[in-house]
């Protein structure tokens, strides 16, 4: 039976969402290779790599770099995958970073920084999540949080074929079926990356198929700016999201694409603008304006369903202050509380989810009446008219 609890809480909202899963890319121009990059260039990466590796403090879920080369194997694989962040695990990570940038003759770097909003969140990182096909290692990375089940009603046309997600079965790292109690371990990134080649395949085009994927999901309702992404088959990078969510450089000898850019460095990096596709390959870059963009006379053409996520709090115990981000359809109202173990309620308060679906929340440890509160385990709550969610926290003094 389940039980809603009537709710009231101190919060404090935050618009935008401070942590976020970081994207790293870079891409040598014609005839060179990541190790022949002259010493300034490389000293210039090198510091992007050191700023990346200062931003892994708080992406408490793994990082994970990928090497794309002259010649690739049939079926590459990242350089490393790690489960902890760069920062508690920095000898694997310089490891990686010299090899990425001294070993083969790499000419594409991908990095990732992971904090986990989908799927199972203690394994290393799945990003890049790899496709092989026809020897091509496709690979994507991604930030943002995306509805699973909107993507496997497009994927399998709303459960009528499944023979896709047969053949190619997400991930569950060892949780079971993903047709069963396997989906809550299923990372969103991936059924996205599947979705995509779903659509490359039939339209026989990496441009247009990611034309179709991006723009159909936009028309579904999904915000841009959860559609962060970048996508290589090895020679060219795909770079898409909204507003800034990711910022490009070109130097004399290369590109690069960084969610939030070095501060300290004399390069000229654009932020992207909202919904527009840039093609990196090593002979050029290309601009794709409005490239998912909805015509003003079509509506939306997919509803989607009504869904409500909390993503796990942090710092997780906690001693000050606890942050959680709530997801949800944009213009839902969503109540929020804080209960003791026993059930008391300690705060609560009802709000409508901005556009981006997304809203960050800080609790100041305070009752409803501004007093302290005594040690010990507290439930957040979060309830739609449909939906409620709970998560467990702990308060340490």
């Amino acid at each position: 039976m389940r039980v809603y609890f009537q709710l009231i809480l101190v919060l404090i909202f935050i618009p935008e969402c401070t942590y976020a899963c970081r994207l790293y890319a870079v891409c040598t121009k014609s005839g060179l290779t990541i190790p022949a990059l002259s010493v300034n260039e490389q000293s210039a990466v090198l510091n992007q790599l050191t700023v990346f590796f200062e931003q892994s403090e708080y992406m408490d879920n793994g990082w994970a770099f990928l090497g794309y080369q002259v010649e690739n194997p049939d079926s590459l694989e990242p350089i490393y995958r790690s489960e902890s962040s760069a920062t508690q695990d920095s000898t694997a990570y310089w490891n990686s970073v010299s090899t990425l940038m001294n070993d083969y003759e790499h000419i594409i770097g991908i990095g990732h920084l992971r904090l986990a909003t989908s799927g199972d969140n203690s394994v290393p990182n799945p990003h890049p999540f790899l496709y092989h096909k026809n020897s091509i290692t496709y690979s994507l990375i991604h930030n943002g949080t995306l509805n699973k089940d909107l993507l496997f009603n497009l994927i399998t046309d709303y459960g009528t074929d499944i023979s896709w997600l047969n053949e190619h079965e997400p991930q569950t790292f060892d949780g079971g079926s993903w047709q069963e109690e396997g989906w809550s371990h299923v990372v969103d990134t991936e059924l996205l990356l599947f979705y995509i080649m779903q659509n490359i395949e039939y339209e026989d085009s990496i441009i247009l198929g990611l034309e179709v994927s991006l723009t159909t999901l936009v028309e579904a309702g999904v915000s841009i700016s959860q559609l962060n992404l970048i996508f290589s088959d090895g020679n060219d990078l795909y770079i898409f999201g909204g507003v800034n969510g990711l910022s490009i450089i070109e130097s004399d000898e290369y590109f690069a694409v960084m969610t939030l850019p070095p501060a300290n460095d004399e390069l000229n990096w654009v932020g992207i603008s909202n919904g527009d596709l840039i093609v990196i390959n090593q002979e050029d870059i290309t601009y794709y304006t409005g490239f998912a963009e909805i015509e003003p006379d079509n509506p939306p053409i997919i509803p989607i369903e009504e869904f409500l996520t909390i993503v796990p709090a942090y710092p997780n115990p906690f001693n000050g202050s606890v942050t959680f981000d709530l997801m949800a359809r944009s213009g839902d109202y969503i109540t929020y509380s804080i209960f003791s173990i026993m059930g008391e309620r300690i705060f609560s308060k009802s709000i409508q989810m901005p556009s981006s679906g997304l809203q960050k929340v800080v609790w100041n440890s305070k009752s409803e009446y501004n007093q302290n509160i005594s040690s010990g385990t507290y439930i957040i709550n979060a309830t739609t008219i449909n939906k409620s969610k709970s998560q467990k926290i702990l308060f340490i003094k």
